[in-house]
């Protein structure tokens, strides 16, 4: 506050502590007037105070007027929502997150505004130390993988640990990748993967996959197997049939009769589950999928209810 030399009392950034009564006397030798001001104030900007933080709660204290409205960012600029299966937000705006991984960790911001203005802060979030861990594993140690002669494999070693972990790769001919490598027909990327070039048979064998930081050490076996030529899957019969289905409810036996090289893969995707009933026509479509290293091929057959045929005649002399 300062008081300028009329008599006026300026008051700097006014804010809820400001507001209260304030009392102008003057007086002379001939005796004294009063005059009071009752300031009232009708809105506070946000303020936020300095975040506080552990490694799944992170707290975001913020005052104004009027009720303030806090929103977070997430590290990829998402507008993170007040209740989902990584987050929660509650009410004093306090945002926890459920389980911290690597992919969680980054810059975390909170706004917190109100029809007088708006403030932000940006809080860092970090997980907790993890020994190195590989994603394709689950619970396996060993995955195979089949490769087509003259084209380019690509063998998956996603890692993840901290601090970062180091990576390198094993081949069968007893040869140390690391990470990153490129020479030859082998090239080791940034995210682990192996990637080999112009494959050929004699690349079949077991690569091997490390990875190590100071709290542990994980390896990943991959079985390469090389097949000498590849055909997309086909299929001797159309692509499409139509089935009528029979009245009696007698047994109906759908084939995937696919060639392929290697041999292909076969799954069904069945149609979703409608009854035809009494007087409706309805098709019920059943999609067979063939699969290799080579492609992808798919046969339908389209159920149609059947009808048994009905003679209508006259009657009549022959």
């Amino acid at each position: 506050m300062s008081l300028l030399q009329n008599g006026t009392l300026k008051i700097h950034s006014a804010n809820f502590s400001s507001k209260g009564d304030y009392k102008c006397i003057a007086s002379n030798a001939a005796g004294a007037d009063t005059v009071t001001y009752q300031l009232h104030v009708a809105a506070l900007p946000p303020s936020i105070s300095e975040g506080t933080q552990d490694t799944e709660i992170v707290h975001c204290r913020a005052t104004g007027e009027p009720k303030l409205r806090i929103t977070w960012i997430s590290p990829q600029t998402d507008v993170i929502p007040l209740l989902s299966d990584k987050y929660r937000v509650i009410e004093d705006g306090t945002l926890i997150l459920k389980k911290v991984t690597l992919d969680d960790e980054g810059k975390y911001t909170c706004v917190a505004r109100n029809s007088a203005g708006e403030d932000i802060k940006n809080m860092i979030v970090e997980a907790e130390l993890q020994e190195p861990f590989i994603d394709a594993m689950a619970e396996r140690t060993t995955t195979r993988l089949l490769a087509v002669s003259y084209q380019t494999a690509l063998l998956d070693c996603r890692v993840e640990g901290k601090p970062k972990p180091k990576l390198w790769w094993l081949t069968p001919y007893g040869h140390s990748l690391t990470t990153p490598y490129l020479g030859g027909r082998f090239q080791v990327h940034q995210n682990g993967s192996l990637e080999l070039r112009g494959v050929r048979k004699t690349d079949a064998g077991r690569y091997k996959c490390f990875a190590k930081n100071h709290l542990g050490e994980v390896s990943l076996s991959v079985e390469l197997d090389v097949a000498s030529l590849a055909e997309k899957p086909i299929f001797s019969n159309p692509n499409i049939e139509i089935l009528p289905i029979k009245q009696d409810g007698g047994e109906l036996i759908l084939e995937c009769p696919a060639r392929g090289t290697p041999i292909p893969e076969i799954s069904w995707v069945l149609p979703n589950g409608t009854l035809l009933s009494s007087g409706r026509t309805l098709q019920r479509i059943y999609r067979c999928l063939a699969r290799n290293v080579a492609g992808q091929a798919e046969k339908r057959y389209s159920l149609e209810a059947g009808w048994k045929p009905v003679i209508r005649g006259t009657t009549g002399m022959m």
